[in-house]
């Protein structure tokens, strides 16, 4: 039985044919998908595996081209796309469906309360099942369908697909602290400890780049959440690096004190990922509705 369930025809399978047919390639069915080129690549070769013919032409300096034998398979793609659909709008109209989202510790807190309440009195009956982890692995749980959407914080200069807005990010210190209320060069980097919530990831990975940059010998730590490095810098004379979404109360309240930097800050940006566009009307598709309205629009 396993053996003739590992030799069944998946979704993802017609999804990455009828997006390479629909885009003309796979680099424009990747932006489609919202996922790697490499994953749009690696399940063509799954499914050629599955066949045993080849799928696509690899033209060289241009994009590939499905052959003819995977043209004959569109209809039937197209049709199990639809079947599933329908089977998960029916599950969701029974009350019997599940989203499942995963995102990092700073949106879960400060972003989602708002969409995810609004979308709950839309679909009371929807079970959302929230993960928290770095957003690489997040990502990479999309695309083995472990997760349907993943929101996640990315450099805004990557072009990813699913990017939503820009947010800024923010230094933070101790009301106290010697270089609040001036301006910092990159000098006054060295020696310094900058407190991140996480220990490893993208988001540390551009801001380790950007203090190389910058030319400061920074050290980087990781307080483990969002609080703890506010707490951090409070107990200490670390400088926190945080989403401004993240700190903008304390800021407002003075608690915490934004330093200002003589050079701009890393550009970072939201991004929701999912394996594939969501179904029109499906709770997908009205949770990621909800969260491009709540987020976008804060940040024009």
């Amino acid at each position: 039985m396993g053996q003739g369930m590992a030799r069944d025809l998946e979704v993802r399978h017609c999804r990455a044919l009828v997006a390479v047919h629909d885009g003309g390639g796979v680099g424009a069915a990747a932006r489609a998908l919202g996922v790697a080129q490499s994953t749009v690549s690696e399940t063509l070769l799954s499914l050629e595996r599955l066949l045993g013919v080849p799928v696509t032409l690899r033209r060289a300096g241009r994009e590939a081209m499905l052959t003819p034998a995977a043209e004959a398979l569109l209809p039937h793609a197209r049709s199990l796309i639809a079947a599933s659909e329908a089977v998960m709008s029916a599950g969701a109209r029974h009350g019997r469906a599940s989203v499942r989202l995963g995102t990092v510790e700073s949106i879960s807190s400060f972003l989602l309360p708002d969409p995810l309440g609004a979308f709950r009195r839309q679909w009371p009956g929807i079970d959302v099942r929230i993960t928290i982890g770095l957003c690489e692995d997040l990502r990479r749980r999309v695309e083995r369908s472990e997760l349907d959407a993943a929101l996640t914080i990315e450099g805004a200069n990557q072009g990813a697909p699913g990017l939503l807005s820009p947010v800024g990010l923010r230094l933070i210190v101790a009301p106290g602290h010697p270089l609040a209320g001036r301006i910092m060069t990159g000098d006054d980097l060295a020696a310094r400890t900058l407190l991140l919530s996480d220990s490893e990831g993208s988001f540390n990975d551009l801001l380790r780049s950007w203090a190389a940059r910058a030319d400061g010998q920074a050290a980087f730590e990781s307080a483990g959440s969002v609080e703890g490095v506010k707490r951090g810098v409070l107990n200490a004379d670390a400088i926190g690096v945080l989403p401004d979404y993240a700190v903008a109360e304390d800021l407002a309240a003075g608690s915490l004190v934004a330093l200002r930097f003589d050079q701009p800050l890393p550009a970072i940006a939201l991004r929701l990922t999912t394996l594939a566009i969501p179904v029109t009307g499906s709770p997908l598709e009205s949770l990621a509705a909800r969260i491009r309205d709540a987020l976008i629009p804060a940040d024009d």
